[in-house]
């Protein structure tokens, strides 16, 4: 991805960063499949074949099958015995843990954050990114753009933070939180007001220098993220009226 302005982000997360052309094919199909299954192109609980993927793509078996072993270790597809493949479910389990995981890393991120202070130019990014004229609908025509600016928003405060570790382990949550908060979003494309000056309070607390302020502020932005997330997946008919059995 091309910023506006500012040193480039050393950890973006696979949404915003830029690509360099594939050195090949397996590289290339592996990308476009992963890409399709977070984008929910190939839904959850969706079966292929490699046959199927390889005609579509214009490809031989060779890279698709290690396209799919890599996909398989990601843990984006599951192998079906004698039957190709299928995309790996989304679960409450995994939306809840990183929810969680994302709180904690991106509060004590943007604590950090406020102690170092931005360079004038994230800083200003920031400011921009804080606001949006839309409060009342994540989804329609501007979602992916305004999805990548939330990206961009989070990655300029993980990688504000100073920590090379905890920037990587919070980009890395991001990632595999992707295809979960697209789904919430379709089941659920509203936004409640509140959420903007979540966001404006963070971008405050940083500009002022104030750790505790900036920590208070992710965390009640990451509380409402979760909540949201979690509520969306859990009203989803699949979950409504799956059964429920003994302990």
């Amino acid at each position: 991805m091309n910023r506006p302005e500012g040193a480039p982000l050393r950890y973006e997360p696979d949404l915003i960063r830029a690509h360099p052309p594939a050195g090949s094919l397996m590289e290339n199909t592996y990308r476009r499949l992963k890409r399709e299954i977070i984008e929910l192109v190939r839904a959850p609980g969706t079966s292929f074949s490699e046959q199927e993927v390889a005609k579509v793509f214009g490809l031989s078996k060779t890279p698709v099958r290690e396209a799919l072993a890599r996909l398989h270790r990601d843990g984006l597809v599951r192998p079906l015995a004698r039957a190709g493949y299928v995309v790996s479910t989304v679960t409450l389990g995994d939306a809840t843990d990183l929810s969680d995981l994302r709180s904690l890393l991106q509060s004590q991120a943007a604590a950090l954050c406020a102690e170092r202070g931005l360079s004038e130019p994230d800083g200003r990014r920031l400011a921009e990114l804080g606001v949006d004229t839309e409060e009342d609908q994540l989804g329609g025509p501007g979602f992916e753009d305004r999805f990548r600016a939330n990206y961009e928003f989070e990655s300029i405060i993980a990688n504000g933070s100073g920590n090379r570790r905890l920037a990587a382990a919070s980009i890395g949550v991001f990632d595999e939180l992707e295809r979960i908060a697209r789904l919430s979003i379709l089941l659920d494309p509203s936004m409640p007001a509140e959420r903007i000056r979540e966001r404006q309070a963070i971008v405050e607390a940083i500009a002022e220098r104030n750790p505790a302020a900036a920590r208070e502020a992710m965390q009640r932005r990451t509380a409402s993220a979760r909540r949201e997330i979690i509520g969306a997946l859990a009203a989803s008919r699949s979950v409504t009226h799956a059964e429920i059995a003994v302990p």
